[in-house]
């Protein structure tokens, strides 16, 4: 019997790199396939505390609004307050405490001083008219996934 005939080294190499050309030839042709945001990215300021809710979730992905409206300090958004509970930019920020903590819901649960739906609809609509920028209709925050 005889031993089966193999191919010299050069002609594996030449089959082998006419094979990876190919590959990177076509792989731009190959269509794209989407990608899913980070979940953690995803944001829905829907708080329990302001349920049922009248409308959808107002949608907010932190990171990117950060990044696109150049907010560099979290208390532009998660401000501090007085001993009194009265807004204050000096004290130290409260990033990490749930706005319904210090806002009342409109079902008069928790919290004090403005209700926790006003101060979302002045905080967010507020810096947008002040900018001149972002949604100032309900729609525009508000929309259905």
């Amino acid at each position: 019997m005889k031993a089966p005939r193999s191919l010299p080294v050069a002609a594996i190499r030449l089959a082998m790199a006419a094979a990876i050309l190919a590959a990177a030839l076509l792989f731009p042709l190959l269509p794209p396939v989407p990608t899913a945001p980070a979940q953690d990215d995803m944001t829905h300021l829907a708080p329990d505390a302001l349920a049922p809710h009248s409308r959808p979730a107002a949608r907010f992905v932190h990171d990117t609004h950060n990044e696109k409206a150049r907010i560099d300090e979290c208390g532009t958004c998660h401000h501090g307050t007085t001993e009194d509970g009265r807004r204050d930019p000096a004290a130290p920020t409260s990033e990490g405490t749930p706005c319904a903590d210090c806002h009342a819901a409109a079902n008069g649960t928790g919290g004090k001083g403005t209700p926790l739906e006003r101060a979302y609809h002045r905080q967010c609509m507020g810096c947008h008219r002040e900018q001149g920028k972002g949604p100032t209709a309900c729609g525009g925050c508000h929309t259905k996934v």
